[in-house]
């Protein structure tokens, strides 16, 4: 009995131990936290925080987990989301989980799509707001085995080309439409296999991504003809962060917080590729993605080249890109209506 009540007397010291320690630890920390910037004790306090007093965003990608996303993973991974007042989920992106479809169910408030598809929807659905832009260079192309038939654009009458069954269809619509080029469009899925086999002669690809599984195939980079919409007028950018006019509306400073994180968070990664790497690889083997180094490599070097591309407009949506897309969009009957560049992008008169 005596041994039982020594017992709880220690126990009882220790514990009124460890509270006066945390008195004078929280003593200290408020003293060293006085001396502090303001922005610097706000970060600390946000940090510190616990999730339950972030403000919770639910984002999804429009495609798969790989590093077209590196921005955003190490925004949530270096803590940049948290630092400024987010709790953020990173969602899985892809067919299964349409980005546009799943702003207008409920099940996620911020998603990245291309302009175009930005353009279209708002011009003729559901109103979106852009909250950055992340790419400033166009990354499609179309891309054929050079031969004797294929060698110029004018060679591209009669031909077959594969488009995938996308809005990215978009832009090859328009540019037939505009150099009068007659071809076979070949609806298509997300493969180069077409293409490897000679099914059909040209097909649309990414730089970041398709271009690349292209030349990992053995096919050398001479034996191709490429037309990159970039280098031909077309500049047609893609990639951008967006939210519904209603949730912007309820949360504009949730936003933009929200796009600061990420630009920064792709500033990081940019600055960072092999830490950056390591990351999205993990991501993408937790989500039973196959994970090839090389590419993701060159795909996470690409988006680099495509983000900085204007390196006075990181993660702005300006208006001649914006009126460019439009215009083209608008003259080829896509969409009925134009928009208003500072509705659709809030952020242009700050």
């Amino acid at each position: 009995m005596l041994k039982s009540k020594r017992t709880l007397f220690a126990a009882k010291v220790i514990i009124i131990s460890i509270v006066l320690l945390r008195i004078i630890l929280f003593t200290i920390s408020c003293s060293k936290s006085d001396n502090l910037p303001q922005a610097e004790q706000e970060a600390s306090a946000l940090a510190s925080a616990d999730s339950t007093d972030l403000f919770k965003i639910r984002f999804r990608p429009q495609w798969l987990h790989q590093a077209q996303f590196a921005g955003v993973y190490m925004a949530l991974k270096k803590g940049f989301y948290r630092n400024y007042g987010l709790d953020v989920e990173i969602q899985s992106g892809g067919p299964d989980y349409p980005a546009y479809e799943s702003l207008l169910n409920g099940s996620t408030d911020i998603v990245t799509l291309g302009l175009a598809t930005a353009i279209a929807k708002t011009a003729q659905d559901h109103e979106l707001v852009n909250l950055a832009q992340v790419s400033q260079k166009s990354a499609l192309m179309l891309v054929g085995k050079k031969s004797p038939r294929l060698q110029s654009i004018n060679d591209l009458n009669g031909k077959k080309v594969g488009l995938w069954r996308s809005d990215f269809q978009d832009l090859p619509l328009v540019f037939f439409q505009e150099k009068n080029l007659h071809v076979k469009v070949i609806p298509i899925d997300w493969t180069i296999s077409l293409l490897l086999n000679d099914a059909v002669d040209m097909m649309n690809l990414m730089v970041y991504n398709e271009y690349h599984q292209v030349l990992m195939s053995g096919i050398d980079k001479e034996q191709l003809f490429e037309i990159r919409f970039s280098d031909i007028g077309y500049n047609f950018i893609e990639d951008g962060i967006y939210t519904t006019r209603e949730f912007y509306e309820k949360n504009p400073v949730i936003c933009k917080n929200f796009a600061e994180a990420t630009m920064d968070g792709w500033l990081y990664a940019i600055n960072h590729q092999d830490e950056t790497l390591d990351v999205v690889l993990d991501i993408m083997r937790r989500n039973f993605i196959p994970a090839n180094i090389p590419h993701q490599a060159w795909m996470l070097k690409t988006w680099a080249d495509l983000i900085l591309a204007k390196p006075t407009s990181i993660g702005v949506l300006e208006k001649r890109d914006f009126e460019f897309a439009q215009g083209l969009l608008l003259k080829n009957k896509v969409i009925p209506r134009k928009l208003d560049y500072e509705r659709f992008y809030p952020h242009a008169a700050e």
